[in-house]
C-alpha cells in the first residue's frame, strides 16, 4: 500500500495553515494546488465563523507551537487532557490566567 506523502499534516488545526510539501512531478501540481486552496478556504471560513478546535493540550505545550499564551487568546479546552480549571469549555487568557467564559 502506497503512502500519500501529500496528505494533510498529522497536526490539524481549524485556524492555522502551513503548506504541505509541493510535489516534484509537474503533473501533480494541479491536484496539489486544488487541495491546498481548499484547505485555505476551510480555514478562512472557520476564522470568519470563529470556529474553535477543541484543545487537548495547553497552548504553548504543543510540539508544533512553542509560544506562550497572550492576553486575548481564546481556546476551547476538552476538560480532560487540558483542563484550565473549570472543565470543558471556552476560555480566554487574560490577567496571566485562563478564564472560563
Amino acid at each position: 500500500m502506497a503512502v500519500d506523502k501529500y496528505s494533510p499534516k498529522d497536526y490539524r488545526s481549524v485556524s492555522r495553515w502551513s503548506p504541505n510539501p509541493a510535489p516534484v512531478a509537474p503533473d501533480q501540481l494541479p491536484d496539489y494546488l486544488f487541495n491546498e486552496l481548499n484547505r485555505l478556504g476551510d480555514i478562512i471560513f472557520n476564522i470568519d465563523m470563529l470556529q474553535l478546535a477543541k484543545s487537548s493540550v495547553a497552548p504553548g505545550a504543543e510540539a508544533v507551537r512553542k509560544t506562550k499564551p497572550r492576553d486575548g487568546d481564546i481556546r476551547y479546552a476538552d476538560g480532560t487532557d487540558w483542563n484550565p480549571g473549570g472543565g470543558e469549555g471556552i476560555y480566554a487568557f487574560f490577567n496571566d490566567a485562563w478564564n472560563k467564559l
